[in-house]
C-alpha cells in the first residue's frame, strides 16, 4: 500500500491522497480530528468487496440523512455514513457516464464488528464516503440526528436545477472529492463538475450555519471551497467537458468558482483561497473578444476560435457585428457575471491589476444594453413573439387571428431572430424582453429571469443608475407578461426559470424599498413550492455578494416547517418575508425566534391587518407577512 502524501493545506482543512489497492481522499476537517473518507475501489472483473468496522456499533438512521455508526462504550470513535456506496462508471476525464447504488450481498454482525458485503460488477468503481467523528464531538453527533425547520428545507441549486434538503445531500454533489452537477447534461447526458453548484451549495450551508451555529455547516462548506480549489487547473481555470470530450471551459462556472471563493476570502482571510482566486482572476481576464466599445468576456473556451466551435452543439449565425469576432456568439449573462467576479476578486483582495479590463468591459455592456436599431421592426416582432411566452390557458383564450399569430411566431420568426439580430444588432427588446445572446440559433425564455438576476447585480456592483429605467421595465414585463406561469406549468423542463425569477427579485428587493417587489418574491415563492423546487439559497441572507459576511443576520426558525422565510437583512437593516404556500392556516410560532423586536404587516391589506409578533395569530393559507425589526435587541 502506498503512502499518504498530504495535496492540499487550508485554514480548517488538509487533504491527504493515497493511491494503492484503493484511491482515498482524506479530508481533515477543523481544528479537532474530524475526518471524512472519500475512499473509491477502482474497476475490476466483477467481485464482492467487505467493509467493516471494528468494536460494538449499532446503526441509526439519522435526519441529516444516511446511517450514523455510534460505539456501544464510550469514549469510541463513531461514524457517519451520508450515501449508500455507489457504483460508477467513468470516462479518462471523469465524467459520470452512470451511477447506481451497490448492492448488498450481505451483513455480518458480532461483537468484534459490523461488516457489510458489496457487489461490484465489472465496469464500475465503487465509491464509498464516510466521516469518522471523535467521541469527544457530541454536538456534532447531536447535529447529525437534530435538524430545525430550515435545516430540513429544500434549497434550489444553480447549476443542476436540483434541490438540496439535509446535509447528506452534499454528497449527491461532491463525489470523491470534487462537486459535480446532480443530473445528466445534454448533449452527451454525463455528469459534470460544476463550480456553479459549488456555489450554491457554500451559499446555503453558510445561511445555516448563521441561523443554527452549528459546526457541521461550518465543516461542509470548507469542504465544499477546497473541493473547488482543489479541481484548478495550473493556469488558473476549471475544466468541464460538458459539451464535448475535449473538457472545453464554461467561464460561468469559472466566474461561479471566483464568486465562492471571494465569499470565503473575504470572511477568512486564508491564503490558499486567496491565491486560488487571484489565479482564477489572471485566467479569466484572458478569456475575452475586443468589441468597438470595449472588452467582453466569452460564454466558453469554444469561442476562442472558429476551429473551436466546428464542435459546438448549436447552431449560429457567422456576424461580425460590433467588431466582435466570429466565434463570439456576444452572451450576455456570463459577460455580465464574469465581470462583477472580476470586480469581486478587486475588492475583497485589493488587487488592482484587472481594473482597465473591468472598466472596459462595464462600458461595452452599457453599449450593448443601449443599442435600439429598428424599432420599427422589433416593437411588431416582439408583440407577436411575446404571444409565445402565454401560460396554455391564456393563448387558448385568445381570439383566432391571435392564436395563428402565435403559431406563425413559434414556427417562423423565432427561428428567424438570430439573423435579424446579427444584421440589426440588439438585446434590449421593446417592452422589456431581453434576449440572451445576439447569434445563436436557439432560442429560450428561461434566460430572461438569469439575465435580470444579472443586470440587478451588475447594477448593485457598479452602482450604475442608469440602468434603472431598464430594470424597471423588464421587471414588470416579466411579471405581468404572464411567461412566470408558463415557466409553472412546464414542470420539470421551463420551471428551473422560477428558482432565478425568485433570485434576482431577492436582490432587486434588497435595492428597492417598494412592497410591490416583495409581493412579486411572495408570489415567486409560492410558485417554487407548487412545484417543489425550493428556495434559492440567497433567501436565507448569506450570499457575501449581495450582504457583507459582517452584515450577514441570522435566518429565524419557524417551529411550522412549512413556512418559508426570505431574509432581507442587512446590518442594523433587518427584515423578512414569510410566506405560507400551503392550503392551511399556520401559527407563526418560533423555534429560533428574531433576535429583535419585528412589527408584522400583511402584504394584502385584506388578508390581515397589522399585528405584533408576541400575538403568534394562525397566517392564513397562502397569505405573506412583511416584517421590520425595530433595531431594539431582546432582552
Amino acid at each position: 500500500m502506498a503512502d499518504t502524501a498530504e495535496s492540499l493545506r487550508g485554514e480548517g482543512f488538509a487533504r491527504f491522497r493515497l493511491r494503492g489497492a484503493a484511491e482515498l481522499v482524506m479530508d481533515r476537517l477543523g481544528p479537532s480530528a474530524v475526518e471524512c473518507a472519500a475512499v473509491r475501489f477502482p474497476v475490476g472483473d466483477g467481485q464482492r468487496l467487505t467493509l467493516g468496522v471494528t468494536g460494538g456499533h449499532q446503526l441509526l438512521s439519522v435526519a441529516a440523512g444516511g446511517w450514523l455508526l455510534t460505539p456501544m462504550t464510550d469514549g469510541l470513535d463513531a461514524y457517519w455514513i451520508p450515501r449508500p456506496p455507489m457504483l460508477r462508471r467513468l470516462d479518462e476525464h471523469g465524467h459520470i457516464l452512470s451511477q447506481r447504488p451497490a448492492g448488498f450481498a450481505g451483513f455480518g454482525v458480532s461483537a468484534a464488528g459490523l461488516a457489510a458485503h458489496l457487489e461490484h460488477p465489472a465496469g464500475h468503481v465503487l465509491d464509498v464516503v464516510i466521516w469518522r467523528l471523535p467521541a469527544d464531538e457530541v454536538d456534532l453527533l447531536r447535529s447529525l440526528q437534530d435538524l430545525t425547520s430550515l435545516e430540513r428545507q429544500r434549497y434550489f441549486l444553480w447549476s443542476s436545477h436540483t434541490a438540496y434538503a439535509r446535509p447528506a445531500d452534499l454528497y449527491l454533489h461532491w463525489v470523491h472529492g470534487h462537486v459535480y452537477e446532480n443530473h445528466e447534461v445534454w448533449p452527451k447526458y454525463w455528469r459534470v463538475c460544476s463550480e456553479l453548484d459549488a456555489y450554491a451549495l457554500y451559499v446555503t450551508l453558510t445561511g445555516l450555519l448563521r441561523a443554527t451555529g452549528k459546526k457541521l455547516y461550518e465543516l461542509l462548506r470548507i469542504q465544499v471551497v477546497f473541493a473547488v480549489v482543489d479541481r484548478q487547473a495550473a493556469d488558473g481555470g476549471w475544466y468541464h467537458g460538458e459539451w464535448t470530450d475535449e473538457m472545453e471551459s464554461h467561464f460561468r462556472l469559472h466566474s461561479a468558482a471566483m464568486h465562492l471563493l471571494a465569499a470565503h476570502f473575504e470572511e477568512t482571510r486564508d491564503a490558499a483561497v486567496g491565491a486560488a482566486l487571484a489565479r482564477a482572476a489572471a485566467f479569466a481576464a484572458t478569456k475575452t473578444d475586443r468589441l468597438e466599445s470595449g472588452a467582453w468576456y466569452l460564454h466558453d473556451s469554444l469561442e476562442l476560435s472558429t476551429e473551436a466551435m466546428q464542435r459546438y452543439p448549436f447552431r449560429y449565425v457567422h456576424s461580425r457585428a460590433l467588431g466582435k469576432a466570429k466565434s463570439n456568439l456576444l452572451v450576455l449573462n456570463t459577460h455580465l457575471d464574469t465581470n462583477i467576479a472580476m470586480a469581486r476578486h478587486r475588492d475583497v483582495s485589493g488587487d488592482g491589476r484587472h481594473a482597465e479590463l473591468i472598466a472596459s468591459a462595464c462600458a461595452t455592456t452599457r453599449a450593448v444594453l443601449a443599442l435600439r436599431p429598428a424599432d420599427w421592426l422589433y416593437r411588431p416582432l416582439f408583440r407577436v413573439i411575446g404571444l409565445t411566452f402565454l401560460p396554455t390557458e391564456r393563448a387558448r383564450a385568445l381570439p383566432l387571428p391571435l392564436r395563428a399569430l402565435k403559431r406563425v411566431a413559434w414556427k417562423h420568426l423565432v427561428p428567424w431572430l438570430p439573423r435579424i439580430k446579427s444584421r440589426l444588432p440588439r438585446l434590449v427588446m421593446p417592452g422589456g424582453y431581453i434576449e440572451r445572446d445576439l447569434t445563436m440559433r436557439a432560442s429560450s425564455v428561461r434566460y430572461q429571469p438569469v439575465n435580470l438576476m444579472d443586470l440587478i447585480r451588475t447594477r448593485r456592483q457598479f452602482d450604475d443608475a442608469a440602468m434603472d429605467l431598464l430594470l424597471a421595465e423588464s421587471f414588470a414585463f416579466t411579471h405581468e407578461c404572464g411567461i412566470t406561469a408558463r415557466w409553472k406549468e412546464l414542470k420539470g423542463k421551463e420551471d428551473d426559470a422560477l428558482g432565478f425569477w425568485a433570485e434576482a427579485l431577492y436582490h432587486l428587493a434588497l435595492a428597492k424599498p417598494d412592497q410591490r417587489y416583495r409581493a412579486w418574491l411572495a408570489q415567486a415563492i409560492l410558485d417554487l413550492e407548487d412545484n417543489g423546487l425550493g428556495l434559492p439559497p440567497s433567501l436565507l441572507g448569506s450570499n457575501a455578494e449581495a450582504v457583507t459576511p459582517a452584515q450577514q443576520c441570522p435566518c429565524p426558525n419557524p417551529v411550522d416547517p412549512r413556512l418559508r422565510v426570505a431574509n432581507l437583512s442587512r446590518g442594523e437593516a433587518i427584515e423578512w418575508l414569510i410566506v405560507n404556500p400551503t392550503d392551511q392556516a399556520i401559527d407563526l410560532e418560533w423555534e429560533t425566534p428574531p433576535a429583535v423586536e419585528v412589527i408584522w404587516q400583511a402584504q394584502a391589506p385584506s388578508a390581515l391587518a397589522a399585528w405584533s409578533a408576541a400575538d403568534s395569530p394562525k397566517m392564513p393559507a397562502r397569505t405573506s407577512l412583511h416584517g421590520v425589526g425595530t433595531r431594539v435587541a431582546r432582552a
